[in-house]
């Protein structure tokens, strides 16, 4: 049986503590959980955008997946967002301790919140990154079913 519930603490942690790497068109970035990135603030002030989110499809629920099965959601992910007409530079998700796989992603230009809320959510992502216009990288934790009892969520694989 599973409830809803806030992310254990070690995947939040794992979140926290990962590198989001950008590969803007000025060259690549790092992002980081709570850390201002003013090169990053500058170039989404140039675009126009009000904010972006860091998204990815790959591995959902933190369970890690095959890569056909990510390469598909990830093509998913990205008709959704052409349909939406937003704009998006490739990025990837990467552990700095390397026990987690690097995840393809995208930092979406000019989505809002609720929008990439609802993409995170959509696609079965327990967390994702929103940067606001001029803001520090915040994690946004998403409501998905998770395990109640904390015997069940040590038997699934912590991410990072």
């Amino acid at each position: 049986m599973s409830t809803q519930k806030d992310l254990p603490a070690a995947l939040s942690h794992a979140f926290e503590k990962a590198i989001y790497r950008v590969h803007s068109p000025k060259g690549d970035m790092d992002v980081r959980i709570g850390q201002l990135n003013r090169p990053l603030n500058q170039l989404l002030e140039q675009e126009n955008s009000r904010g972006a989110a860091i998204l990815t499809a790959c591995n959902p629920g933190a369970q890690i997946c095959s890569r056909a099965f990510n390469d598909a959601v990830q093509e998913s992910l990205l008709r959704d967002l052409q349909k939406l007409d937003l704009r998006w530079w490739p990025a990837v998700n990467l552990d700095p301790k390397g026990r987690w796989p690097d995840e393809p992603s995208l930092l979406v230009l000019d989505i809002s919140l609720q929008q990439a809320r609802w993409q995170a959510r959509l696609f079965k992502q327990l967390a994702f990154v929103y940067i606001p216009l001029n803001g520090k990288p915040q994690l946004h934790q998403v409501q998905q079913r998770l395990p109640v009892s904390d015997q069940a969520a040590s038997n699934s694989p912590v991410p990072f």
